[in-house]
């Protein structure tokens, strides 16, 4: 049972919800669920959500507190919200499409314990097959990631020797244990990420520039949807990517060129020189709760301005194409690109060490614009 929302308790669970029905519901009944749970508060920032969506988060007893915000401020920004309401030693950040093992809260908080307290703790994600999606995660040079894991069987992660406790990069934030007291000192999650994606890789890097460890707990375990609640906009999903990844990169070009090679053993990690940080100035004055009307309107016109270029390249492309009559057929390209995307596949699942992210979009891109290949006639 939920903690009373006056009284400090050891953990504070956060879900940003948006849309999704069946999932939080889902994820909330996992959670009224534990056992041997320590003590704790649900806080449900709804993120511009439907009445569907709020009334689920509104009625279900192990929800502690609410907080509505009229419009979708971003993971971040909501997460950032319920952080300067949470009375945690420890915040859990949680997603709304994922469903948690009957111990995982006491896994999760007891492996905070059992590493001195100042750590992360990134959970065992898994996928509703039962398969690896996520046992911590590598940082690659180029400002890829690595998924230790993904797509094997438990078993054959076992094997591998992914299945133990052991210091990561960085765990997805679908299910992290950060102190809040760290939390707090490096101002949460960057506005700079918004509206999504790296906000959760760079905050791990932030936090071990400070001295708080990343650590991978396999008796945490999360069943999870991924993807599922930004599944609709492919468009809008691929800018925010591209944009907070330039971001990244540009911020932390310097570790990465430290970063392991895809191959090196699990256990090796990348170097990250202690410093002190400070929270990032926000328009607001404070990053935990930086969800200013200027923010919204720049990340508009960067999405306007995104958009624009891609139609340009379109119109383009599609100049280019009608112009070849020795180019191969739409059929022929369809078949072609098939073809490569089952080789990576099985490329994929053959790699004991798990997947690297990769956006097939990306990689289907560069084969077609290949000079050589001409890719110019679609009938």
């Amino acid at each position: 049972m939920p903690a009373n929302p006056v009284a400090k308790v050891t953990a504070s669970i956060i879900i940003v919800a948006w849309r999704l029905v069946d999932e939080l519901q889902e994820c909330l009944d996992a959670l009224a669920a534990s056992v041997d749970a320590p003590s704790h508060e649900v806080i449900v920032v709804l993120n511009g959500a439907s009445a569907q969506t709020a009334r689920i988060a509104e009625q279900h007893p192990t929800v502690t507190r609410v907080i509505r915000r009229s419009a979708n401020i971003g993971f971040g920004a909501g997460c950032n919200l319920a952080a300067t309401a949470a009375t945690g030693e420890h915040l859990i950040f949680l997603n709304d499409d994922t469903r948690v093992d009957r111990r995982w809260l006491a896994s999760i908080v007891a492996a905070s314990t059992a590493h001195g307290g100042r750590c992360a703790i990134a959970s065992l994600m898994l996928n509703y097959d039962g398969t690896l999606q996520e046992a911590g995660s590598r940082l690659l040079s180029h400002g890829g990631t690595l998924q230790w894991g993904a797509a094997l069987s438990r078993a054959e992660a076992e094997s591998e020797g992914l299945l133990r406790p052991r210091e990561v990069d960085y765990g997805s934030a679908a299910a992290l244990l950060v102190r809040r007291a760290d939390f707090v000192r490096l101002g949460g999650f960057d506005p700079i990420f918004e509206p999504a994606y790296f906000e959760d890789v760079d905050l791990q890097l932030r936090l071990r520039e400070i001295g708080v460890s990343v650590w991978f707990e396999p008796q945490a375990i999360v069943l999870h949807h991924s993807g599922r609640s930004t599944a609709s906009d492919h468009w809008f999903r691929q800018f925010a990517a591209n944009r907070s990844g330039y971001r990244f990169i540009e911020r932390w070009a310097e570790v990465l060129s430290t970063a392991p090679a895809i191959d090196d053993p699990s256990h090796d990690t990348t170097f990250v020189e202690p410093r002190e940080r400070e929270a990032p100035p926000t328009s607001s004055g404070s990053v935990l709760h930086d969800d200013s009307p200027v923010k919204a309107l720049e990340i508009a016109r960067d999405y306007e301005e995104w958009l624009s270029t891609q139609l340009d390249q379109l119109h383009e492309f599609h100049f280019e194409i009608s112009a070849d009559p020795n180019a191969p057929t739409r059929r022929e390209l369809i078949d072609r690109v098939s073809e490569l995307t089952e080789r990576l596949v099985d490329v994929e699942h053959r790699n004991l060490i798990g997947l690297t992210k990769m956006r097939i979009g990306a990689l289907r891109n560069k084969w077609l614009l290949r000079r050589d290949s001409k890719p110019k006639a679609l009938t």
